[in-house]
């Protein structure tokens, strides 16, 4: 049926949302198989996390959480911690755990982001934590306009950060180089690969 939304993705931040429909439109969704949401923090997430298993009742749900240091830095941990809010298990309610964070799935393509900001690839280092900053200090670097703030010794989201974030995943980041590179990113897309499969997706 084309034009029915099969599922609603929740991520955590309006800047979540070009990487995971990137993500969901290489697991073979259409855009118009999917609508994404931001929660506005991880709070969020974890507090309305029963709702999103009543309304998966009714239309699949895809939540994104980052892992950061919680559930002691330990993915499965974390996703026992967040299932504890619910019912159960669900098939519908597919919650994916990005270890550690959104920002790591980006870097996890060091090529891309390496031709995006015009620097060498043997140059792009991603950390084993701390991805945000790393990729902010890299953006600033580049000279990309006002996509990165500074606040004293941090750096954060500038006001075109999404727009240059949308450019570097269209044109620039490759989902196969990612993968080979990040298992979290992996699994994730094999699972919104199946679940897609499981709907029909793309079909009529």
């Amino acid at each position: 049926m084309e034009g029915y939304v099969y599922a609603q993705v929740i991520v955590e931040g309006p800047t979540d949302i070009p990487v995971v429909t990137a993500l969901m439109c290489a697991a073979g969704w259409a855009n118009s198989e999917f609508s994404v949401t931001s929660a506005n923090g991880k709070g969020v997430i974890d507090r309305d996390l029963k709702n999103y298993w009543e309304a998966a009742r009714v239309l699949p749900y895809v939540v994104f959480r980052d892992l950061d240091r919680d559930g002691g830095g330990c993915p499965v941990t974390l996703r026992a911690q967040l299932v504890e809010h619910t019912p159960g298990e669900s098939p519908d309610l597919l919650i994916r755990i990005v270890d550690q964070s959104i920002e790591s799935w980006i870097l996890a393509d060091r090529q891309g982001v390496a031709e995006f900001c015009d620097r060498s690839m043997a140059s792009v280092k991603p950390p084993a934590s701390h991805h945000k900053p790393y990729l902010l200090s890299i953006m600033k670097e580049a000279k990309l306009k006002d996509a990165v703030d500074g606040k004293g010794h941090e750096l954060d989201f500038g006001p075109a950060y999404a727009l240059h974030l949308q450019r570097l995943m269209t044109h620039h980041w490759s989902i196969e180089r990612a993968a080979a590179e990040s298992d979290s990113l992996r699994r994730a897309l094999k699972r919104l690969t199946d679940l897609h499969d499981r709907l029909g997706g793309g079909t009529q």
